[in-house]
């Protein structure tokens, strides 16, 4: 994929970024991103293989398609805290619009029905984390503000 100026991305562990510029460092090119959450600085990223790194901003079709799905997540936590965390700690990481949606899902549905598992605060901060890069990045493809499409993502869930 090849990016441009300005362009808005996922990064896959700061979320919403923007293209900024392009550099050459020694013989590898690189774009430069900054992430819209976080201290503002330069992120590095290689043009060969910055598909395991970065990705597009999904489309409305895309979202559309992820809102839908998202009513299909159960709640699932594991008691075990090492392999749960593990397990928020690998989605995360991978910068997949489902595995992310499937996080947002899971800290929902905690929130909505605490009862059973316990979490630790390096869970909720995970399961925050990916609400943030969700809402982030739903608001960037409907063009609305984070509030109201907080509103549309529940209403859909809702629903």
């Amino acid at each position: 994929m090849k990016y441009v100026l300005q362009d808005k991305v996922i990064h896959c562990r700061n979320g919403v970024s923007t293209i900024v510029s392009e550099t050459i460092m020694g013989d590898r090119e690189y774009y430069i991103i900054r992430a819209l959450r976080g201290d503002q600085e330069n992120i590095y990223v290689p043009k060969i293989g910055c598909e395991n790194i970065i990705r597009p901003i999904m489309n409305e079709e895309q979202a559309n398609a992820l809102l839908i799905s998202l009513k299909e997540f159960e709640k699932e936590f594991n008691p075990n805290t090492k392999q749960r965390r593990d397990a928020f700690k690998k989605r995360l990481s991978s910068g997949d619009p489902n595995d992310i949606a499937y996080l947002y899902r899971q800290y929902y549905l905690y929130m909505r029905f605490p009862e059973g598992i316990k979490l630790g605060p390096a869970d909720v901060d995970m399961l925050e984390y990916a609400t943030n890069i969700l809402l982030d990045e739903l608001s960037i493809t409907y063009n609305v503000s984070r509030n109201e499409v907080e509103r549309i993502v529940i209403r859909k869930i809702e629903s």
